[in-house]
């Protein structure tokens, strides 16, 4: 199974945030935290991304300025970085 974040709560207060893999959960202290473990629990784990998120690999390559010979090629995901980064 692919690694997902729950995050328990509104967006105005989040109440709870956990990483999921498989049958193992692990609760963080904040939403941010539980997005970075799982992002890299992905690459540690040799997962992919899911096919219909592109939000993954704008993560990182936007905030964590990875790029892999795997990675998918998205005309999106390469559209909102040239806009983000022209600015």
């Amino acid at each position: 199974m692919q690694p997902v974040v729950v995050i328990v709560g509104d967006l105005s207060q989040q109440t709870a945030s956990y990483v999921v893999v498989d049958d193992t959960t692990w609760k963080f202290e904040s939403p941010l935290k539980a997005v970075d473990i799982c992002f890299k629990s992905f690459h540690v784990l040799d997962a992919s991304y899911p096919a219909e998120s592109q939000g993954w690999l704008l993560l990182q390559k936007l905030v964590y300025a990875i790029s892999t010979k795997w990675d998918a090629k998205s005309s999106t995901v390469s559209a909102v970085l040239s806009d983000l980064l022209a600015t």
